[in-house]
């Protein structure tokens, strides 16, 4: 009888045992999974996609590029960096009224924001309102710890150009050179302004400045083509051509230099 006692005296201490080991180990498990839920910082995994899915806009992948902002606006809807992405994909991809809608949207979210102004304003002259862009690009501008004042210089020119005001055009690319003096952009839009006001020597500095920069492209060899040809540079002629013909075989200016060859030379 006593023997009986204590084997269910035992059973009863080791189905405690196991009892307390599954209670404690249960609750390991929750407090894992809270911590899990803990770490896991919404707002960083969408700035995170955010920058991914920007990546994939830059190289034309459109179908990534939706789905890793899709994942941005899942973690974090009311974010104003993922509303301006959103406005620069629907931007790229020609559904207007939704890019209008997430700058807006970005906007709201911080109206003292650049970055964000400046893209509303590259947007509203691409559709030539011409006045409000100038006022956003302005506004912009006016933030004095804006880090990329230089792009809204260069967008107020470039706004300028549509408009065919070639002072205003001029006088805002200088300054986003002051900001930036290697921005590849304004350095090839003053070339053409140069070489269109026949200061042949001035547009052929700018060229050299980007290309000092490891650029090159089929607008910039045509256009120190032509400028040589206007210098009387036969190498650089000679040189420019080359590169058009070998690097850059389809593209339309080397099919305009290809078309008249002789006239060149």
């Amino acid at each position: 009888m006593i023997r009986i006692i204590s084997i269910v005296t035992m059973l009863l201490l080791l189905s405690a045992c196991e009892t307390t080991r599954e209670s404690k180990t249960g609750n390991i498990g929750a407090a894992t999974t809270t911590v899990k839920e803990r770490s896991f910082d919404k707002k960083k995994a969408a700035a995170n996609r955010v920058n991914t899915g920007l990546t994939y806009l830059n190289r034309n992948n459109y179908q990534r590029a939706k789905f890793h902002l899709d994942k941005a606006l899942e973690y974090d809807p009311k974010s104003g960096d993922v509303h301006y992405a959103f406005g620069l994909y629907f931007q790229r991809v020609k559904e207007l009224k939704k890019a209008e809608d997430h700058f807006k949207e970005a906007m709201d979210t911080d109206s003292r924001n650049g970055k964000y102004l400046n893209a509303y304003g590259a947007f509203l002259c691409e559709r030539n309102q011409f006045k409000q862009a100038d006022k956003m690009f302005h506004k912009a501008i006016d933030i004095p710890t804006y880090p990329d004042v230089a792009s809204a210089f260069f967008n107020v020119a470039l706004c300028a150009v549509k408009q065919n005001q070639s002072d205003k055009a001029e006088s805002y690319f200088r300054k986003a050179l002051n900001r930036d003096r290697n921005m590849a952009g304004a350095l090839i839009e003053m070339a053409k302004i140069e070489y269109t006001k026949q200061r042949y020597t001035r547009a052929m500095s700018y060229l050299k400045r980007f290309e000092n920069n490891g650029r090159i492209s089929s607008e910039s060899a045509w256009l120190g083509l032509r400028t040589a040809h206007y210098m009387r540079d036969k190498d650089s002629i000679a040189r420019y051509g080359l590169i058009l013909e070998q690097r850059f075989p389809d593209s339309d200016e080397t099919a305009e230099y290809l078309d008249d060859k002789k006239r060149w030379m």
